[in-house]
């Protein structure tokens, strides 16, 4: 018998293939690209729950940072979104981020768009699922922000990395098992080669028990994600 296929987000039945990351964050010049976009397993609910805000991310992406690169491709789409329906209440979401810096300019702080970093937390969830770490990750266990400091060398050598073209995404993980500072593991990703964050998920109250038994992983049904790559 086929074993049912569980949301990665929630654990309820899935009915759907959810994108890890955005689909909009792939210009058309990437429709051809021979990396597999990452999909996981959703429900309709999860899988529908995302989409205004990842146009809205990749809006804020594209308008962080200096001009160049995959960035200039994708601003022509989201000029694109501007004329739509919903385009005067996007451009008002822009304009309410932007924020005065020396002169008469102004500047878009990711870290503090809500809505930002709440698709940053997705893609975390969306991550452990696939790299089996873990699944259905609550969102209240995802800890997420702009990337502020630089990471010892030591640091970043310890981590895994991977991409899914890295013009677009390039993110690096580990499994930390910090117990004492309840991190179970560490996320750093970058996007458009320019705008990095880091995050962490911690551990949930089962994982939490286990340990205190001895047993981090026993009986844990947050652990094993099913391969679907």
């Amino acid at each position: 018998m086929k074993k049912e296929k569980l949301c990665a987000y929630c654990g309820k039945p899935a009915s759907d293939r959810e994108h890890v990351f955005p689909k909009c964050l792939y210009p058309t010049s990437k429709s051809k690209s021979e990396i597999q976009r990452l999909t996981i397993p959703a429900c309709n609910e999860c899988n529908n729950g995302w989409a205004d805000d990842e146009a809205h991310f990749r809006n804020a992406m594209v308008l962080s940072g200096k001009p160049g690169g995959i960035a200039n491709e994708l601003w022509e789409a989201v000029q694109r979104s501007f004329k739509k329906s919903d385009g005067r209440r996007r451009v008002k979401d822009i304009i309410l981020q932007l924020k005065p810096v020396e002169g008469n300019n102004y500047k878009i702080y990711p870290g503090q768009d809500e809505r930002v970093i709440r698709v940053v937390k997705k893609i975390i969830r969306g991550l452990s699922h696939h790299h089996k770490i873990m699944t259905a990750v609550p969102e209240s266990l995802v800890w997420g922000n702009i990337l502020k400091f630089q990471i010892p060398e030591n640091f970043l050598a310890e981590m895994d990395c991977s991409h899914r073209e890295e013009d677009i995404v390039r993110y690096r993980y580990q499994i930390l098992n910090d117990y004492k500072n309840d991190i179970y593991s560490a996320w750093i990703i970058t996007f458009l080669g320019r705008v990095p964050f880091i995050g962490t998920v911690s551990f949930s109250e089962t994982m939490k028990s286990n340990f205190a038994r001895g047993c981090p992983s026993v009986d844990n049904p947050q652990l094993n994600a099913p391969d679907d790559r």
